[in-house]
Order: C-alpha cells, then structure tokens, then sequence
C-alpha cells in the first residue's frame, strides 16, 4: 500500500509539473507574441503610408495621362507614374494582408512558413517593384510636371537621367551578383538583412525565442 501511495503521488507530482511547464511555455509564447506584434508594428505603418501615398499619386498621375492622352510623351509619362503608384498599391495591399494573416497561436514551424513568405513579399515590394524602378522615374516624372515643356526647352536632361538610370540599374545588379560570391557570406548576409527591415529582424527574432524555448 506505502508502495501504490508513492506511485500515485509521484505521478500526480509528474502531472503538476507537466502542467506547470505547460503553462510557463504558453505564458512565455503570449510575452514573444505580443513583442512579435509589437515589432511589426512599424511595418504595418511604413505599408500603410505606402498605400495612402500610392492612392493618391494613382489620382494625381490618372487625369495627366487621360487628358493628354494624344501626346505620346504625356501618355507614357503619365501612364508610367500612374502603373507605378498602383503597384504600391497592391504590393502594400498585399503585405498587410500577410500581417493580418498570422497566425500567433499556431505552431512555430507554420509561424516560420508565414513569415517567410511574408519576407519575400516585403522583399519583391521593397525592391523589385518599389525601389528599383527609382532608377529610371525621375525622366517620367520631370515629364509629368513640366507638362511635356521639359522635352521642348531641355531634352538633353530626361535622356540624361534614363541614361543615369541604365548605368545604375546595371551597377545595382553587378554589385548584388558580386556579393553573391561564397568568399563575401558576410557582406551578403548583410545586404539580404538590410533588404528585410527590421520589423521582420524583431519578429523573428522573436519567433526563435519562442522556438528554442519551447525545446528546452
């Protein structure tokens, strides 16, 4: 009997303390949710603005091309600025959709999964889509503002600036290429981190907290 009592005490004791762990872990998961949250915070606000300035570039670019739509450096000046700030628009759209989709109560590894994809679409957004054509709006800009008079008193500037725009596109994708290179791990390292932000470094940071944790 002293025996079967000891066995079912320590088994209760093993329960409570299975129990205990339990719920440490889920104390400790909703603190690194919550910081996850909080780090996204910024970006939340950064696409949010990304999305008010593409709205109203999107109505301010509209009616240039539309009404000047015979004057083909108009047309596609306008047109240009226009596709552009529409693109913010859906990207920005799309990131914070992303965000509002995360699950913080699922499992770590569908956390990681979601996050991941998140980065990439901040990634292609920050980029691809919003960064780098940069290179070349300044021509389709200055057109769009001085009305087409840019092309009449001054052309040589718009040549100037796409011209500036070949040049450091090009510069842009060597430079990423050869950093590419496995003797440069460090420096690409770097370049991908900056190229994330740090609202996505916090939050992931965050969610390796709650992995390691959770392993413990």
């Amino acid at each position: 009997m002293e025996l079967d009592d000891f066995k079912q005490a320590w088994q209760m004791l093993d329960r409570r303390l299975e129990q205990q762990h339990a719920f440490n872990v889920q104390i400790y998961r909703d603190s690194r949710s919550d910081k996850m949250r909080r780090g996204l915070r910024p970006l939340v606000w950064g696409q949010a603005i990304q999305l008010i300035v593409g709205l109203a570039g999107a109505l301010f670019f509209a009616p240039i091309w539309i009404t000047h739509w015979r004057e083909p450096a108009m047309l596609i000046a306008g047109l240009t600025m226009h596709l552009y700030c529409i693109g913010m628009i859906v990207l920005g759209a799309m990131t914070l959709a992303q965000i509002a989709r995360l699950d913080y109560a699922a499992p770590v590894l569908l956390i990681q999964r979601q996050l991941s994809q998140l980065r990439k679409t901040y990634a292609i957004a920050g980029a691809c889509v919003v960064g780098l054509p940069w290179w070349f709006l300044t021509a389709p800009l200055l057109v769009v503002l001085t009305r087409g008079t840019i092309l009449v008193f001054a052309p040589s500037v718009v040549w100037i600036q796409l011209a500036v725009g070949v040049l450091g596109l090009l510069a842009t994708v060597w430079f990423y290429r050869w950093s590419r290179d496995p003797d440069r791990a460090v420096l690409a390292r770097k370049i991908d981190e900056s190229t994330v932000g740090g609202s996505l470094r916090h939050a992931q940071a965050a969610l390796d907290e709650i992995a390691r944790f959770e392993h413990e």
